[in-house]
């Protein structure tokens, strides 16, 4: 049983170089020197530093991420969550199979990107592990910073299976809980599996298929997987939400694919449609262009944070996931028909094809019919059109239905009460939520699922313009400089999506190569004020107050605010706030 009591003595007569009355171990003696030559004491230590994406090891990730998401499916409803790092203790990804895992990590300021090394964040699972070159449990009161008094660290290195070297850390963390003596064997047994993994991947053919599998999923926004020699299988983030039963299928098509010359093959199975690329024996390179890909329920996977929808298309802000999952909803209860509304531009057909649209190219299984083609060919023809598209097996969505008149209403209404096997999607542009609710009722649909103008998700424009810069230019490396990203946030985008695509492809057209500076942004948005919308000034006054209320002190502020840890770090990042 811990005796915290005696471990906060012991930890204090460390700090202070007096003789303690009781003597823990050695190693854990140690690590609270380090922690004390590099912070000072606990109470330095008020938060978790965290880095930006584009300095984390994402070979090493997508290295690792099939075999751990395939570990935390074995987690459910053990409240562990589970920790990659890279061997500076920056956190690559988090994942958790159930809410308490998911409370947790938030509680303790661990996301994707947060530095757990010693040097940051004093004695704890990570940090230590790859201090000492070995596996670590810290619980409680021995860690070094107060906030994790209340958890439990069990965490190993991993290291390069020929050379030694530690590549990163693997890490389970967890409220302190009975039994802890179960979790160094278990943590064991995944490093021991991830040496195997590094040994196939250094195959020069595993080697090439991780290269190629790196460079694909940078700039594709559509899930990929690599099927590489012996088994070995890589997936974007995008691709982990697939069901083990979808990857086996992939695998079986891949199965008698011989490696050629003829490019990539287009392939449909029951419930998938794959461009897959076989370029050498063993070696499958595959997009899934279309099919479900469902988030895993019970005790399935998913990574820490807002619970994202089964979807390829960018964005995280609250809003955007909410309207995603409802749209899931319908169809899942099949409504009849799923109507989606919102300003023009703000991506409401990518949402009813479930990927980003691109004009004349829709994913296999849907047909996106306009509206405006019956002012060309005439009601009568055009609804035609429709019907026969609806009794087909594809998924049908009619978009600007806010252009027909009354009676093409109506016959658009009696025709999509005809879809028997799949359910009909109709987007409505406009910025009047009355209209579209009434126009809703004219179409048979008793609910509108309203989709969010950009000025209302600016947390998502460092996505989308990286999501945007990948399709126009993916070599080109257009990144976001700081001041550029705060022009942007300021900017109300009319517009909306559309208007953001077209600034990035203004700059890819011009040959634009690197990072992007304010200088380098159209005119329209540098001459305009850059103060934030009211509602941002609210809420960046009220975060400013509370910081000052708690003196810096972060997880403080949070709990006046009454948001979590994690949300208090996100908030800061957006506006540039430091201490």
């Amino acid at each position: 049983m811990l005796d915290s009591a005696r471990i906060e003595e012991a930890k204090a007569a460390c700090l202070l170089a007096t003789e303690p009355t009781s003597t823990p171990s050695a190693e854990l003696v140690s690590s609270w020197r380090r922690s004390h030559a590099a912070l000072g004491t606990p109470a330095n230590v008020r938060d978790v530093p965290c880095v930006a994406e584009d300095l984390l090891d994402a070979r090493l990730l997508e290295m690792f991420r099939a075999p751990l998401q395939r570990f935390t499916e074995t987690l459910g409803d053990t409240g562990l969550g589970l920790l990659l790092s890279d061997p500076s203790g920056r956190i690559l990804e988090c994942w958790s199979a159930d809410s308490t895992a998911e409370r947790h990590l938030e509680s303790v300021g661990t996301l994707r990107g947060a530095v757990l090394s010693e040097e940051t964040v004093g004695t704890n699972g990570v940090g230590t592990a790859l201090a000492t070159g070995h596996l670590v449990q810290v619980r409680g009161p021995e860690h070094f910073a107060d906030f994790y008094r209340g958890a439990m660290c069990t965490g190993a290195p991993v290291r390069h299976p020929v050379t030694g070297r530690i590549l990163g850390a693997i890490t389970l963390s967890c409220e302190i809980a009975p039994r802890p003596e179960l979790l160094p064997p278990l943590l064991r047994t995944v490093s021991a599996q991830l040496q195997h993994q590094v040994l196939e991947v250094e195959r020069p053919a595993s080697r090439r298929a991780l290269e190629t599998f790196v460079t694909m999923a940078s700039s594709h926004t559509d899930p990929v997987v690599v099927l590489g020699p012996r088994g070995l299988v890589m997936q974007n983030a995008q691709a982990s939400r697939l069901s083990p039963e979808r990857i086996a299928e992939i695998q079986e098509v891949c199965r008698d694919i011989s490696p050629g010359k003829d490019g990539t093959r287009l392939i449909r199975t029951p419930n998938l449609t794959l461009e897959v690329n076989s370029a050498e024996p063993g070696n499958h390179l595959v997009v899934i262009r279309s099919g479900p890909i469902p988030a895993h329920t019970g005790s399935g996977t998913r990574a820490t944070g807002p619970a994202r929808p089964a979807s390829v298309l960018a964005g995280r802000s609250p809003d955007w996931l909410a309207a995603l999952r409802e749209v899931a909803r319908a169809r899942a209860e099949r409504w009849s028909p799923v109507v989606l509304a919102g300003e023009p531009g703000t991506g409401k057909l990518s949402v009813a094809l479930g990927t980003p649209s691109m004009p004349g190219r829709y994913p296999a299984g849907h047909s996106v019919l306009d509206s405006a083609e019956s002012h060309i060919i005439g009601s009568r023809d055009w609804l035609r059109k429709v019907a026969a598209t609806i009794s087909s097996d594809e998924v049908v969505c009619v978009r600007a239905a806010e252009t027909l008149d009354r009676a093409t209403l109506a016959g658009l209404r009696s025709v999509l009460e005809t879809a028997a096997t799949t359910t009909p999607l109709v987007t409505l542009s406009t910025a009047d939520k009355r209209e579209a609710e009434d126009l809703a009722v004219r179409l048979g649909g008793d609910r509108v699922i309203w989709i969010p103008p950009l000025r209302d998700r600016v947390a998502d424009l460092p996505e989308l313009w990286n999501a945007f810069a990948r399709t126009a230019a993916p070599a080109a490396r257009l990144t976001l400089s700081e001041a550029a990203l705060r022009m942007l946030r300021a900017h109300r985008w009319p517009g909306n999506l559309v208007e953001l695509r077209s600034v990035v492809q203004r700059l890819a057209s011009a040959g634009k190569i690197g990072p992007v500076e304010v200088g380098d942004l159209p005119a329209s948005l540098r001459s305009e004020d850059p103060a934030l919308p009211l509602i941002e000034q609210v809420e960046l006054r009220a975060i400013r107050q509370a910081l000052q209320e708690a003196g810096g002190n972060r997880a403080q502020a949070a709990k006046i605010l009454g948001i979590s840890r994690a949300t208090i770090y996100r908030k800061m990042k957006t506006y540039r706030l430091t201490l």
